[in-house]
């Protein structure tokens, strides 16, 4: 299969590019869908709010320290893939030169901005609200900077990929919250609300996340054949059949164990808190499998 040999194909900078890409996806999401998640549930408890904030700050400095590793690993791999080559000013100054450069610039101010949130316990909340939005808007644009959404019709791919990235981003960054939520022993009520309203706010998600990837995906593979038989088709559909798994573990939650949960079934917490570490698990092979499309295939094979 295709797929097979182009993950044979690969060296050990490329691997480290790769992981380093997945790191990068997850530091960001995480970080921008902290702020979402804070924006959403206004009412948490001071305890999981500082949680949340604590969550998006680490994850954002996680990231800028991630982008400004890869800007490194990209110059080493245009000279060979070596440590000389990671840190010859020239291959730097090439890369950042580039579009890459561009992505570095947004991404890192970006998640600078989205830790203004941290602030809204102060006077001016709407202000550090509005700045932290403005640095997840400068995340999502960063992620259409590069990669195969530069391709025409450019600006329907890249507000396809923002949006795909934006229902992502709550989802991922509600995950951490979630678990800890369903293992506390006090407020009962508080935590049954705000599964309930996550419910509500992730049916849309997943509506959104699901019909803005298909369509993303078919305009970028162009048709069955390449979906089939090239590698990028190949991980994409093995990417597509994890997300379904993802969906249904978050349809058994929503419809079985937070109902189990508000009515005081003593095992659903813990239950709950196995299936959102399940779906942690999976994301994470998500990303691994988007940061392989992103780095060593592409849809026209």
């Amino acid at each position: 299969m295709a797929w097979w040999f182009s993950e044979n194909s690969l060296d050990v900078w490329t691997v480290a590019m790769i992981l380093v890409a997945a790191g990068i996806y997850l530091s960001a999401l995480v970080a921008t869908g902290a702020v979402l998640f804070r924006l959403a549930f206004p009412r948490l408890p001071d305890h999981d709010r500082r949680r949340v904030a604590r969550m998006g700050v680490l994850s954002a400095w996680a990231g800028v320290i991630l982008i400004l590793f890869q800007w490194s690993l990209e110059a080493g791999y245009l000279g060979g893939g070596n440590i000389a080559a990671a840190t010859n000013p020239m291959l730097l100054g090439i890369v950042f030169d580039g579009a890459s450069g561009g992505r570095l610039i947004l991404v890192v101010a970006g998640l600078l901005l989205v830790q203004a949130i941290q602030l809204n316990n102060l006077a001016f909340s709407k202000t550090a609200n509005s700045l932290s939005l403005v640095g997840v808007l400068l995340v999502m644009l960063a992620f259409v900077q590069v990669g195969h959404t530069v391709n025409t019709p450019r600006l329907v791919l890249a507000v396809l990929l923002i949006v795909h990235l934006m229902a992502a981003a709550f989802w991922v960054a509600s995950l951490w919250p979630l678990f800890h939520l369903v293992g506390q022993h006090y407020n009962h009520g508080n935590t049954a609300r705000i599964l309930t309203r996550f419910g509500q706010l992730a049916m849309g998600g997943v509506g959104v996340l699901v019909l803005a990837g298909v369509t993303l995906a078919t305009l970028l593979t162009g048709g069955l054949t390449p979906l089939l038989t090239t590698a990028y088709g190949q991980f994409l559909i093995g990417k597509v059949l994890i997300v379904a798994v993802l969906l249904l573990f978050a349809a058994a939650n929503k419809w079985r164990l937070v109902p189990a949960f508000e009515s005081g079934d003593a095992t659903a917490p813990r239950r709950l808190q196995r299936s959102i570490a399940l779906e942690v698990v999976l994301v994470v092979v998500i990303l691994l499998i988007t940061a392989v499309l992103t780095r060593v295939t592409s849809p026209n094979g």
